[in-house]
């Protein structure tokens, strides 16, 4: 028997794969039929091999609507809260049953970093659609969003090459 119950997964950790995890589950969903959105909150300014193929995909909409603060670059926080509002109302929108899944890449790190109340997080599962598979990624993810989810997988950094110096490499990480 086959649900059509969408539910809550939360990808989070200190380790690497929370992203690449999500994106899994999204091509499987897409693979499948059904409609998906992945929102990026925290990488506008960056052009993954991954959202490449996704945006490639006709059932699949990508979004890069948060800005980038992985980049280093000084920004204007009050046009980085401007633009995570622009994210948090597509984000409302995606899960209100226009898409089968929708992942908000980093949207727990932006709450965990005071940029979105964590709140907000709490009002997009609370008016998400029943068949609506909803996907959370990001590192801090608290107490009391890991009791709302159905699913939390937590990565865990043992060891990485960035330790030695290797930096990130196109095709791998990102």
């Amino acid at each position: 028997m086959v649900s059509e119950l969408g539910l809550i997964q939360i990808y989070t950790g200190d380790g690497k794969g929370k992203t690449t995890a999500a994106v899994g589950l999204l091509v499987r969903a897409a693979g499948q039929g059904l409609r998906c959105q992945i929102i990026h909150f925290m990488k506008s300014e960056i052009v993954s091999g991954e959202d490449k193929t996704l945006s490639a995909i006709k059932n699949v909409t990508v979004m890069t609507i948060g800005s980038n603060l992985i980049s280093g670059k000084n920004q204007n926080l009050e046009e980085v809260r401007t633009s995570l509002k622009l994210a948090l109302l597509e984000s409302k929108k995606a899960v209100s049953g226009e898409y089968d899944l929708v992942v908000l890449d980093e949207i727990i790190v932006a709450s965990s970093l005071g940029l979105i109340p964590e709140s907000e997080i709490f009002e997009i599962a609370k008016i998400k659609a029943e068949a609506t598979e909803l996907i959370l990624t990001g590192r801090g993810a608290t107490d009391s969003l890991i009791e709302m989810a159905d699913l939390v997988t937590e990565m865990r950094e043992i060891k990485h090459p960035f330790a030695t110096g290797v930096e990130a490499r196109r095709g791998i990480e990102f």
